[in-house]
């Protein structure tokens, strides 16, 4: 299978148009559909249909494009570490839940660049399941995900806790809570459901005889950052972890409202392999030193 048929598959299955792929991509649009044609007799299985809206994707289309992502992936990370070996490098990859990765651990990998300086860091953000999915195939070195996951053949560490708060902006007047179940008058913005935080509040509020339908939300949104922008604009309060929004409340930004009683603590997790003979000792030495540094170079 040509990597390169995969790649222009995952744009087509992305765009919905061969046409507008081949246009982007400087080649003939016959050419794009003979290669579509050749990946599908490969696979033998039809991968697109048309239909009056483009391109729509078969079931096989839908499992391939889910694959087309992992080799791309995997391609990148070759070429990375090809490119690494003229100059030494070792690569080390995490994977960590978007919160964790994009306000928790930026401060770890600039200790770990003084530390290692002859190794190269890569992070991404995504979700914890894909967090252990990608530590398991051996895509990255190590993951940070939300909560236990007893996943197997991994080894699982604690790295520090977080607390949920509820968030306005600090010019909003919000209504006194007295009780928990007050918060079903107040506008929500919500991350959407592929997100733990958003898992961490619902079970919570269940716990406390509310469910997710009981509340009042004005918009759910796909990013911590975005939720944040809406707070600022005023448009609604919010749950969010408190590291993804210290330096608001320090700036007094915003303020936490208080809901008597609320107490939603979770613990974060390292995830890595347990095989430790297979990555070597330099993997193995960074993977030590960030599980027992983690917690105190949190930014």
């Amino acid at each position: 299978m040509l990597l390169e048929n995969v790649i222009m598959f995952s744009k087509v299955a992305n765009e919905k148009s061969i046409s507008k792929v081949a246009a982007a991509n400087h080649i003939s649009q016959p050419a794009l559909s003979q290669q579509m044609q050749k990946l599908e007799e490969e696979l033998g299985t039809k991968l697109f249909v048309r239909s009056n809206r483009g391109i729509e994707l078969t079931e096989a289309g839908r499992i391939m494009q889910r694959y087309a992502l992992l080799f791309e992936k995997n391609y990148q990370n070759l070429k990375e570490e090809i490119d690494n070996l003229s100059s030494s490098n070792v690569t080390f990859r995490i994977a960590a839940s978007p919160v964790v990765c994009n306000y928790a651990l930026p401060c770890n990998l600039y200790k770990m660049n003084k530390r290692f300086p002859e190794c190269a860091f890569s992070m991404v953000d995504e979700h914890s399941s894909e967090v252990i999915h990608q530590v398991q195939n051996g895509q990255v070195d190590i993951g940070f995900i939300v909560g236990h996951s007893e996943a197997e053949g991994l080894v699982e560490t604690p790295a520090f806790s977080d607390r949920i708060y509820l968030i306005a902006n600090s010019a909003t007047q919000v209504p006194e809570i007295k009780d928990i179940k007050d918060i079903k008058r107040l506008p929500l913005l919500m991350l959407n459901s592929a997100f733990s935080s958003y898992r961490l509040v619902c079970d919570y509020l269940k716990q406390e005889g509310l469910e997710i339908e009981d509340l009042r939300i004005s918009s759910t949104l796909n990013s911590t950052e975005a939720i944040k922008s809406a707070v600022s604009a005023g448009y609604g309060v919010a749950f969010l972890p408190y590291m993804a929004v210290k330096k608001e409340l320090y700036m007094k930004e915003f303020k936490i409202v208080e809901i008597p009683g609320f107490d939603l603590n979770y613990e974060i997790y390292s995830v890595y392999s347990a095989a430790g003979e297979d990555r070597g000792n330099t993997i193995n030495e960074i993977i030590h030193y960030m599980i027992t540094t983690v917690n105190k170079n949190i930014c």
